[in-house]
């Protein structure tokens, strides 16, 4: 009797067919696996990539209609899962060199007090982000030591919106240093 050809049991697997999978993963999982374990080097990591792209030609059975040659669909897969791969290494290998620069000397403890130039920090970030015209205000008076009926003729705007908005900012500063507080 004759194998079934790959595009035979692709049908059969559209329709369910566990069985034509696990022809496939006999007739093509040691190839997969020489082919990434020439990149990856790990066999147990092989083991794990060529598990998942079986797992993966299971899940996508159904949008395989134009898969013409198999072979290729599946270096094609293998491939793309050493990229990913060695793309995850790579930010692994970043990872713990960032976690090793933390614990030399340079590193602030979790545990260090907040200090001056956070807090000053902390305020200007905020500063940073109030809208525009209450920024300005904000600036023009306390930066630059204008009164407000200095600010109000410089922008073009009344008294009453110059107090408004100086309001609302050293509102929302003092919300923001009673938070800060709590870290001191």
């Amino acid at each position: 009797m004759a194998q079934p050809t790959d595009k035979e049991l692709l049908n059969r697997m559209r329709d369910g067919d566990t069985g034509a999978l696990g022809v496939l993963y006999m007739r093509y999982s040691a190839a997969v696996s020489e082919f990434a374990l020439r990149f990856i080097g790990s066999r147990e990591e092989v083991a794990d990539i060529t598990h998942n792209i079986f797992c993966k030609l299971w899940d996508e059975r159904r949008q395989m209609n134009n898969v013409s040659q198999l072979k290729n669909y599946l270096f094609s897969m293998t491939r793309n899962a050493i990229f990913n791969e060695l793309r995850h290494r790579k930010v692994v290998h970043e990872w713990e060199t960032d976690i090793k620069l933390c614990e030399t000397d340079k590193y602030v403890s979790p545990d260090a007090a907040i200090d001056t130039s956070d807090i000053l920090e902390m305020i200007n970030l905020h500063i940073e982000r109030m809208p525009e015209l209450r920024r300005r205000i904000f600036c023009m008076s306390r930066y630059e030591n204008m009164t407000h009926a200095e600010i109000a003729a410089k922008l073009d705007v009344s008294q009453k919106t110059v107090e408004y908005h100086m309001s609302i900012a050293l509102k929302e500063l003092r919300k923001l240093l009673q938070v800060l507080l709590l870290f001191v």
